[in-house]
């Protein structure tokens, strides 16, 4: 089959960590790769970067705007991003259309209808997540997920969001799990693990990474022999400014010595860090599922979340990770100071994180989508 994948906002061969690049990037990268083992696939954005074509794969940029352009005016090219699209490639050529989050699956309807091609609708993330001008994108969402073929969801609980939120038809959602690079992300045994804690991710105000520095401020008052790196750029219009508040919070804490930003690595460089590391701390506020959890788990790293969503579906408490309504939890305390102090109990949540990590593989995704592909082409 002929499959097209819509990732309007960002390019999936961009570098992550900045920008808009995350997990979505991620998430359409390793499917269509997997995908060109029975399909042909063609991934099409309008961000600016460089095209290519490798065997059954083709990646193509309609060059529209930059990277950095903000989210609200990248919005602004979705009229002409559709009429390019069709100027570009025979779109009566594709079986299927596979859109990735709410912008792609606007276009992924208008080209469904005027083609009657079928498609598929994956979020990635929710406008009811959010406030202000996202009440319009959460109708939006809506009326793609009422108007698709099938929904996929990440977790249970986005399952649940989309069916209870968005009252869309418990059999037009499909859940199919992510997975992760096992190749890439796997444990080093020749590097020492350290003190170091770690919090991955895009610097912007969902991730919550100042509620990081508010409990490493409070746990240094009994543990203070650690070290935490942030790793990721800033991103979205307000990313700068919240880079620079977390930084005179550090100032004003007097963690200068507990606390670095890194900015944004590349996968090779945060699997390296990893490997160093007990730890990883995690914040964000809205997650469909969590793809750094389960990259962490695969190196062996426990996750400390107080993500109350999708992240009750990855971690167990004492066993891979802990999670809890806040950084407050004595339990979750005392969690973290024995990963520092017991290394034999630290041992064992660190082969339980890779035992858990297990059942997350992208080659596993890739057939599950398969299967509802050719499911809908023979309808």
């Amino acid at each position: 089959m002929n499959i097209l994948q819509i990732s309007f906002h960002t390019s999936p061969y961009s570098e992550l960590g900045v920008n808009d690049a995350g997990g979505l990037n991620i998430y359409v990268e390793q499917i269509s790769k997997y995908l060109t083992n029975k399909h042909n696939v063609t991934v099409v954005t309008g961000e600016k970067a460089k095209s290519f074509k490798k065997e059954n794969l083709e990646f193509y940029s309609l060059n529209l705007f930059d990277p950095d352009l903000p989210m609200e005016k990248k919005e602004l090219h979705l009229i002409e991003f559709q009429k390019k699209l069709e100027e570009t490639f025979e779109i009566n050529n594709f079986d299927i259309i596979h859109s990735h989050y709410w912008l792609s699956g606007l276009v992924g309807k208008e080209i469904s209808d005027k083609f009657n091609i079928p498609y598929i609708f994956t979020s990635h993330s929710l406008g009811v997540f959010l406030e202000g001008y996202n009440n319009e994108r959460a109708d939006c969402e809506k009326i793609i997920m009422t108007a698709s073929n099938f929904v996929t969801a990440s977790s249970n609980y986005e399952n649940s969001l989309i069916s209870d939120s968005y009252k869309i038809d418990k059999e037009k959602i499909k859940l199919i799990k992510p997975g992760v690079d096992k190749n890439l992300f796997s444990p080093e045994r020749s590097l020492i693990k350290e003190n170091i804690f770690l919090s991955i991710g895009r610097i912007q105000k969902q991730k919550r990474q100042s509620e990081v520095l508010e409990f490493l401020n409070s746990f240094r008052e009994i543990e203070n022999d650690f070290k935490c790196y942030f790793i990721g750029g800033p991103s979205g219009s307000l990313g700068d400014d919240y880079l620079l508040e977390l930084k005179e919070i550090v100032k004003e804490l007097d963690l200068e010595s507990h606390v670095e930003f890194l900015g944004n690595l590349s996968q090779s460089k945060i699997r390296e860090l990893l490997n160093r590391s007990k730890l990883l701390i995690h914040t964000s506020e809205y997650e469909t599922f969590g793809l750094v959890a389960i990259e962490a788990h695969s190196v062996g790293v426990p996750v400390v979340s107080i993500n109350q969503g999708s992240f009750r579906e990855i971690i167990d408490n004492n066993i891979n990770g802990y999670i809890a309504e806040s950084f407050e939890d004595q339990d979750l305390v005392e969690f973290v100071l024995k990963i520092l102090n017991d290394d034999k109990y630290a041992d064992y949540v660190s082969k339980s994180a890779i035992n858990s990590s297990k059942k997350y593989d992208w080659k596993h995704t890739s057939e599950k989508l398969s299967l509802l592909y050719q499911e809908l082409k023979l309808r």
